[in-house]
């Protein structure tokens, strides 16, 4: 059936899909389902991508895969083949970071004003923390003393006019925080700027990196040497193949009327790649772009991507435990999957994710009709809903059929997991594929 949906699809997925289908039922049928499968392939492939993208561009360049984004260790690990670094935002994240052979150096550390424990783990492996305040600065200079260890910080500022954000300090504060950077230098390293930025707009990145770039040339004024700019994430990733999903949204139908305040921009013309471009072609109001005020002082344009190098690189398998009309329509019905709306972050975000999923059915001869299904999990909650929306179907989902939500490594999968229920969380497999040969092993 027509659908404005469909979500793009690795040629090596399409092929797990279409000839490994036996596979995929004895994989649900003996580990459990939810079953989430990630690609370690594909996040290789994403970061060499990015990396070709700043030798292209002749830019000095740190990336950080963003930890959050995903959970498997498998990520990591590849992370640290690749010799990229790894975002982080607990001691647990960080245990997780050095255990999947990321160097301590190689670790940011992010998050709000973070705890002792964290900040002591940090200064103990060298990692780079972005400071958020002036107390945090204060925070982690008493303990850089203690330890008899110097800091090596970021300040996190907030380069854009708004009070929506919680992270960061104010530019008015900035000339303050690197006296006190001066003054206690022994034990603090100041080596750059960072901010936090919601979104996905390429002016609001450029123009923080020259927000950023004239604080290095204050900081060096006092007679600090900072050399990094960090804007964190931001790189978006396309899931449909229909640039028009917008306005066919003004035709879809959701269960109980359920309406969202806005939804992720699931189609994109313009790669990862094109959008640091982008970024980097804003001009100041001198006329220079982001890219030459970098290049001309010989700076280090930091990542922190997640979900940009998890593009294509997972997907989640649920069980249809039953499915029923919807009364009082001809074509709807309601189906309840395995597990719960926990194992698709999205509703978290009290939005939907609204790449159609793919049905694999157990059993053939299955009549062929026109249905629409929404897909509800396995709780008492009505609010537990993977799909609001009534997605378009040429067979109508039956018991222990599995129905397979595409593209979900980044963020989706595991963000939110919970043993709500007392129900276990659901296991991983890392797919990967030598000269057509499919492999796999089970994450712990």
């Amino acid at each position: 059936m027509s659908d404005a949906f469909t979500a793009k699809l690795h040629p090596q997925t399409q092929s797990l899909l279409a000839e490994h289908q036996a596979k995929l039922f004895e994989w649900a049928a003996a580990l459990g389902a939810p079953l989430h499968l990630v690609f370690p392939q594909r996040f290789a492939e994403n970061i060499e991508t990015l990396q070709a993208s700043f030798i292209t561009l002749g830019l000095e360049h740190e990336i950080y895969f963003a930890k959050k984004a995903n959970k498997a260790q498998c990520f990591t690990q590849v992370a640290s083949n690749h010799d990229i670094g790894t975002d982080v935002a607990s001691v647990q994240e960080f245990e997780l970071a050095l255990s999947g052979g990321i160097q301590g150096v190689k670790i940011g550390v992010s998050g709000p004003h973070k705890s002792d424990a964290l900040l002591n783990l940090a200064l103990v492996h060298q990692a780079l923390v972005a400071i958020d305040s002036s107390a945090e600065l204060s925070s982690i200079i008493t303990l850089a003393r203690q330890r008899k260890r110097p800091a090596r910080v970021l300040l996190r500022l907030q380069t854009q006019p708004t009070k929506a954000s919680r992270f960061g300090s104010s530019l008015c504060q900035l000339t303050p925080l690197l006296a006190q950077c001066r003054e206690y230098n022994e034990w603090v390293s100041l080596e750059g700027f960072s901010c936090h930025l919601s979104g996905y707009c390429p002016q609001a990145r450029g123009e923080s990196i020259h927000t950023l770039v004239s604080a290095i040339d204050e900081a060096k004024q006092m007679g600090l040497s900072p050399s990094k700019v960090n804007i964190g994430g931001g790189l978006p990733v396309s899931y449909l193949q229909n640039e028009q999903w917008q306005q066919a949204l003004d035709f879809e139908c959701f269960f109980a009327g359920k309406t969202f305040a806005g939804f992720y921009p699931y189609h994109n013309m313009q790669s990862p790649a094109d959008t640091l471009h982008a970024i980097l072609a804003v001009k100041n109001a001198h006329g220079q772009t982001a890219l030459a005020a970098l290049r001309q002082r010989s700076l280090t344009l930091m990542l922190e991507p997640g979900r940009a190098l998890l593009d294509e690189a997972g997907i989640s398998l649920f069980k249809v435990q039953g499915t029923k009309p919807y009364l009082g329509t001809s074509d709807c019905h309601i189906a309840t999957l395995s597990g719960s709306s926990l194992s698709l972050s999205e509703q978290w975000f009290e939005s939907e994710y609204l790449p159609s999923p793919l049905l694999l059915t157990a059993h053939s001869h299955r009549k062929q009709g026109a249905y629409r299904v929404a897909f509800g999990g396995a709780t008492c909650l009505d609010s537990d809903m993977l799909s609001w929306r009534f997605i378009p179907f040429s067979q109508l989902p039956q018991r222990d059929d599995l129905v397979v939500y595409l593209n979900t490594a980044g963020y989706q999968m595991d963000s939110n997991e919970s043993e709500f229920h007392s129900m276990p969380l659901p296991r991983k497999i890392a797919v990967t594929w030598e000269n057509k040969r499919l492999s796999w092993q089970l994450l712990s």
